[in-house]
């Protein structure tokens, strides 16, 4: 089944999706997350962090807040960089606190992608990449997966 125009994407209260919803302006997608990087998720170089030993570490922690008109359009991005997790959550409230008319709740937007900060951030369709062929849509850079039957629900 191919990937339809708008993905649902269900709120999940204390999970993943758990920052999601309309404000008085549209929809909203947001969240805490450590960072793709580009050259990796197009093949076009080595994974960027490192640690003394060369060996790979996570990447840069941000807070994101995706806007989406009510047709599911993305209009925007604020993707801050934090030095932790909890820097990164405090920056999301800040950011959240600038929306009105707050509601959680299902939303559905179309696929789109931002880089900034040298990471990789949207919901992409990657169904060529695909072995199957099917349908297939990743967040990032949360990876978090949607497929058919394109009913809300995720894979991590």
């Amino acid at each position: 089944m191919p990937v339809p125009e708008l993905i649902p994407i269900s709120y999940e209260p204390d999970y993943h999706t758990d920052t999601i919803g309309a404000h008085a302006g549209g929809l909203f997608f947001g969240g805490v997350c450590r960072g793709w990087p580009v050259v990796a998720y197009e093949g076009t170089g080595e994974w960027p962090w490192r640690n003394e030993h060369g060996k790979s570490v996570p990447g840069p922690w941000f807070a994101i807040l995706h806007l989406f008109d009510r047709d599911g359009r993305h209009r925007g991005s604020e993707i801050r960089p934090a030095a932790d997790g909890a820097e990164a959550d405090q920056a999301l409230q800040r950011m959240m606190a600038g929306l009105q008319e707050v509601k959680y709740e299902d939303i559905a937007i179309r696929p789109f992608r931002v880089d900034a900060h040298g990471c990789v951030f949207g919901l992409i369709d990657e169904t060529g990449k695909a072995e199957d062929g099917n349908g297939h849509v990743e967040y990032y850079p949360n990876m978090i997966g949607f497929y058919e039957p394109w009913d809300g629900s995720y894979d991590t």
